[in-house]
């Protein structure tokens, strides 16, 4: 558990994780040369299981992480940041997965977000082939809810890379995905704080150019060169936010299309897992773009992409349900 300057609820973060019904670790906290009270609330707790090590410079997030899984000494490496909170059974359940799927070399789990938001749970993808067909769109892993093992990422000499600040974790996954399989407990396991002080606005900025930048290299490989424009619509895809219009729609539908072709030339992805998750997206863009009116319903129903994804009758119908509360269908009253 990386830490900076985190006073203010690293003893929360600390005591969900050493409640645990999983006790047999080492709990390993990055001091990231923290100015206010983190290191005193450290030396309070008396925990033999606690190892503290203090930067004396700041090293930032990155080189921290690469740092504690340097000075691991478990097999299995968790991760935690120290604004949040484990829930009980956390350890518990990650290792029993890991232990009866000998295939993993990382697992996560679904996560409630909480603090500046009220209580929403973000539900990741479940299923190694479906976790890496997701990760072609967006990372596939609450980042401080995975597990990892520690020999599988010496094994193919993974580290978390600095210039991809900060989506380093995004980026491991992307090369570690084509290494071993990944996956995650379909059950909230980790409860995620949203607050004032989690991302800047340059952050995400530089959060949506750097996750561009790892789409732009895993199109690469299913054999898509695309140019700068392209690969920010397929960022902009993954994020569910292409604009309202029947243009971007048209575009979405086309490119999702190419992507199912090109991967049915070089069978980078499980091709049933791949139409899953695309028909995801494509769900989810339309969603967002209901303003469009009833030639969105239209375009969905009659899709080859609503067809070759399996689309199921439900999502139609949350679909006409959309476009109706944006007024351009009158329904009929009942008296």
């Amino acid at each position: 558990m990386p830490v900076y300057n985190g006073a203010e609820h690293v003893r929360e973060a600390m005591d969900s994780v050493l409640r645990q019904t999983f006790d047999d670790f080492e709990f390993l906290i990055i001091d990231d040369a923290s100015s206010d009270a983190t290191p005193e609330i450290l030396q309070q707790c008396g925990d033999p299981r606690i190892r503290v090590i203090r930067n004396k410079e700041r090293l930032r997030l990155a080189n921290a992480l690469n740092l504690g899984l340097d000075e691991a000494r478990g097999e299995l490496v968790a991760r935690m940041d120290a604004d949040d909170r484990c829930q009980p059974r956390r350890l518990e359940k990650q290792v029993l997965h890991l232990e009866q799927n000998p295939s993993l070399g990382v697992c996560g789990s679904w996560i409630r977000k909480f603090g500046a938001e009220n209580f929403v749970d973000n539900n990741y993808p479940v299923g190694a082939s479906r976790v890496k067909a997701f990760a072609l769109f967006n990372t596939p892993f609450a980042h401080p809810s995975v597990m990892v093992r520690r020999s599988l990422l010496a094994k193919h000499g993974l580290r978390f890379d600095v210039s991809y600040y900060p989506t380093e974790d995004y980026e491991l996954w992307s090369r570690a995905l084509e290494c071993f399989d990944g996956d995650n407990v379909p059950e909230v396991l980790l409860d995620y704080r949203v607050h004032g002080k989690s991302m800047t606005g340059a952050d995400w900025n530089n959060m949506d150019q750097q996750a561009a930048r790892i789409n732009g290299t895993l199109l690469n490989r299913l054999g898509m060169n695309t140019d700068e424009a392209t690969t920010r619509f397929h960022r902009d895809l993954g994020m569910s936010r292409i604009p309202a219009s029947k243009e971007a729609v048209s575009r979405a539908e086309s490119w999702l299309l190419s992507l199912i072709r090109a991967n049915e030339q070089r069978l980078v992805y499980d091709d049933v897992s791949l139409r899953v998750v695309i028909g995801d997206f494509w769900f989810r863009n339309c969603m967002n773009a209901s303003s469009v009116g009833t030639w969105l319903i239209e375009n969905f129903y009659r899709s080859e992409l609503t067809r070759l994804c399996g689309v199921t009758a439900r999502r139609k119908g949350l679909l006409f349900l959309s476009v109706c509360r944006r007024g351009f269908i009158r329904t009929r009253s009942v008296k």
